[in-house]
């Protein structure tokens, strides 16, 4: 019950959000774009700055560890080095082949066949009153 009147307690504050941004809207333009484009550029600065100085160096942050990296990439030469380079796609013919091979039907071995009484009469079967 508790989550009741929680719930009209935020659609409450969505409406009156809602209709401040619209009042805003219409009555005071210039001000409102100008805070939303103020608002706008502080976050960027914020993300900016966090980047920057937390996740950028952070050892397996958004790059992955940058020695890591290094080995693999004298690894991926070296190889290339050695092997050479594949092609990415064999090469086809150009025309199809003339015959093509049937697909044999193998036995299931775990379907039985069950012999049905079709060569029976049936009214033998039943029984006579």
């Amino acid at each position: 019950m508790a989550r009741g009147w929680f719930k009209w307690v935020m659609y409450v504050f969505i409406g009156f959000a809602v209709f401040y941004i619209v009042n805003q809207l219409l009555t005071n333009t210039g001000s409102f774009l100008a805070s939303i484009l103020t608002m706008v550029v502080v976050a960027v600065i914020i993300y900016g700055v966090i980047y920057f100085f937390f996740i950028r160096r952070r050892p397996g942050g958004v790059r992955g560890n940058t020695d890591e990296m290094k080995k693999y990439k004298q690894a991926v030469k070296q190889s290339k080095q050695k092997y050479g380079t594949s092609s990415s796609e064999p090469v086809k013919s150009s025309r199809p082949s003339g015959k093509q091979t049937r697909k044999r039907r193998s036995n299931a071995p775990h379907l039985k066949v069950i012999n049905g009484s079709k060569g029976k009469n049936k009214d033998k079967d039943r029984a006579t009153f």
